[in-house]
């Protein structure tokens, strides 16, 4: 999951233009590959096609997430829908994982029965198309996370970013071969490719994983939590911060330790200033903040479930 930095702007419809974006750019690419694939038939082609395709899957999933994700609350969802990013970040690792199994068995193949690519020219111009296409769409997703850190677009960036190594590769490999180079340069640079392809999967359901088994957020961002809540001079004490992403959304959890003689509504303005001071950083939060009398911090949230007393 990627780090969670302060947001004087939130605006959580960036996500979606960032998906109607991948959309419109892999649906390019795919026409263009598979023309440049037709015509020369490299190995290497066939691997930057296999990578979109499996990018458009991923970024049609991820579209719907995002647009899942933005629904609030509900009766039956009274946390919202945000991980459902979650899941579609599970659903992209399983198909680049796919993808990666199928172009290594292939591009394996190839590298003991290398075939002879037929035309390297336009295949060469595609590959130059698609590391700019990319390079634009990844900076569109970067300016997007910005306002809107969404596990999904986070994925996509990841893929997209790595289809620029993978395209620059197969275009070394095309000019090599054109050079004279051996024919199994080709399949080599596309068995490289799946290699690169697991990794990126494997770091795609790490972060699926992470938001659905709730990990807590970075220590640095953990202490910019704290930080706030310090200097609030009337705060005497703040303990059991907790932490976790739910698709766009921030929640945070923690309590403080104010005057045991103030009135119910004065340590209530304290905790809303509080809360207004986390909001200000990180307008995506949703925060929950309980008030203990001063040196008093027992209760059941903090003991382990099997030694809470019944009641």
């Amino acid at each position: 999951m990627s780090e969670i930095q302060s947001q004087k702007l939130y605006e959580p419809r960036r996500a979606l233009i960032a998906g109607v974006a991948s959309i419109v750019t892999v649906t390019i690419l795919i026409v263009i590959k598979t023309v440049a694939y037709m015509a020369g038939g490299s190995t290497g082609i066939l691997a930057a096609l296999i990578d979109s395709g499996a990018d458009a899957a991923g970024s049609l999933m991820n579209l719907l997430a995002i647009h899942i994700s933005m629904k609030p609350a509900d009766s039956h969802h009274r946390h919202g829908h945000g991980k459902v990013e979650g899941l579609a970040a599970l659903f992209q690792a399983a198909l680049i994982g796919g993808s990666a199994a199928y172009l290594l068995y292939e591009a394996g193949n190839k590298i003991f029965h290398p075939v002879e690519i037929e035309s390297y020219g336009f295949g060469m111009i595609a590959m130059v198309l698609s590391v700019i296409m990319s390079g634009v769409l990844v900076i569109i997703q970067h300016s997007a996370l910005k306002h809107a850190p969404s596990l999904a677009v986070e994925a996509d960036q990841a893929h997209y970013g790595a289809d620029i190594a993978v395209n620059i590769a197969v275009l070394g490999a095309l000019a090599l071969q054109a050079a004279g180079a051996p024919t199994w340069i080709d399949p080599a640079v596309a068995f490289l490719v799946g290699l690169w392809l697991c990794r990126t999967a494997w770091i795609v359901l790490g972060g699926g994983v992470d938001m659905l088994l709730d990990r807590e957020v970075s220590d640095e961002v953990r202490e910019q939590i704290l930080h706030c809540v310090r200097t609030n001079t009337d705060v005497h004490g703040v303990h059991d911060l907790r932490t976790r992403m739910v698709g766009m959304s921030l929640n945070i959890s923690f309590d403080i330790e104010v005057n045991a003689d103030l009135t119910l509504r004065d340590a209530h303005a304290i905790a809303h200033k509080v809360e207004g001071c986390l909001l200000r950083d990180f307008p995506n939060a949703e925060i929950m903040i309980h008030v203990d009398p001063e040196g008093e911090i027992e209760d059941a949230r903090h003991s382990p479930i099997g030694l809470r007393p019944m009641t």
